[in-house]
């Protein structure tokens, strides 16, 4: 396997092939992947509260003692009903995003891996509507169930280790005896063990997860035969797929490395923008109205400004190295799958597989 031309080629598509970026964002968006920011800017004395007309502590204290209150004296019946239904509400829109990340996941990981094989097929650069199609498919399905299949008893298996590991000071609690110095390193030592072998068995699986997927995906397999058939392709080209895996993994390193001055950059551009529209929008209320909570306001819509200002550049970054890693492993794929026997059962070229 030629390691820097497949590179240099998914550099090339990347650039050249826009439509994918599409998918990568929502690839970037519905990965567990992405990660947050934490932060805490401290105010620079009485004065600078003062000067920027910023609420004093006794009405904020008025706010929290009408909140202690109000648990103090207890919620009448009417106002729970009305906190039950907010609560199912909620759980049924979080239920509802969970179903939409996870089709949008998967059917963008069956798009950017048919559209890149089939750019190189034939040459044609599909919309990002054709590539949809091409997402939404029997396949994509299938990626479910093949995490499913793989992930659970892992996951399980892990979590029986764990409990285990646990067991000489579970026991010795519910004996009424205090746990002694050897359960509790042994416990420790376990644990460690089983933490490491959780790394090890991570590390094996992102090694064949991309080939088996891309088997399922652009061969249009089963879950067993694509789990199969992908296990003996790592096997045969098991040090190509070793040295991809690091080279991408560095890659990966790079981007982060890079991607903490252009983070800090956003953040304080979303400081800026959202800080400013949140006080001037403190002080408009104060003068025009005099509510007394509306620094409530000001903070959501300034705090809501800056999620907005640094969420969208660093999506977009996330999207393009989601693309670009896909394309990597794409046509890692289609040149290890020239030394496997060649199934024939791939989609059209501009027919996506049956929908579910």
């Amino acid at each position: 396997m030629d390691h820097l031309q497949i590179l240099k080629r998914a550099w090339k598509i990347l650039w050249s092939f826009r439509a994918l970026w599409i998918f990568g964002v929502i690839l970037a968006l519905t990965s567990a992947s992405s990660f947050g920011e934490r932060g805490n800017v401290g105010p620079g004395g009485d004065n600078t509260w003062r000067r920027f007309n910023f609420p004093p502590s006794d009405e904020i204290g008025r706010e929290i003692e009408k909140l202690n209150q109000l648990f103090t004296r207890g919620i009448t019946a009417e106002a729970q009903q009305v906190l039950i239904w907010v609560a199912v509400l909620l759980v049924l829109f979080f239920l509802l995003l969970v179903v939409l990340f996870t089709i949008g996941r998967y059917v963008s990981q069956t798009a950017l891996a048919r559209m890149v094989d089939q750019y190189e097929r034939n040459g044609e650069k599909v919309t990002w509507r054709q590539g949809f199609r091409l997402g939404w498919s029997r396949a994509a399905w299938r990626l479910f169930l093949i995490n499913l299949v793989i992930f659970l008893p892992v996951i399980l298996g892990i979590i029986l280790l764990l409990s285990c590991a646990a067991m000489p000071v579970i026991l010795g609690s519910l004996g009424g005896r205090e746990p002694t110095l050897a359960g509790i390193i042994a416990t420790i030592g376990m644990a460690f063990l089983i933490i490491f072998l959780a790394i090890l068995v991570g590390v094996v699986l992102s090694l064949i997860m991309e080939i088996i997927q891309r088997v399922c995906v652009l061969e249009n397999r089963g879950v067993l035969d694509s789990i199969r058939q992908g296990w003996q392709i790592v096997l045969k080209n098991l040090k190509d797929v070793i040295l991809m895996w690091l080279i991408l993994l560095g890659i990966k390193i790079g981007y982060f490395i890079a991607l903490i001055p252009v983070a800090l950059l956003v953040i304080g551009g979303g400081l800026l923008v959202g800080g400013g529209v949140g006080i001037a929008l403190y002080i408009i209320l104060r003068a025009l109205s005099g509510i007394a909570a509306g620094w409530i306001t000001a903070a959501i819509i300034g705090g809501t400004l800056f999620l907005v200002i640094l969420s969208v550049p660093l999506l977009f970054l996330g999207g393009l190295r989601e693309t670009y890693i896909s394309s990597v492993w794409t046509l890692a794929y289609r040149e290890l799958s020239l030394t496997a026997p060649r199934i024939s059962n791939r989609p059209e070229n501009n027919e996506a597989a049956p929908a579910p």
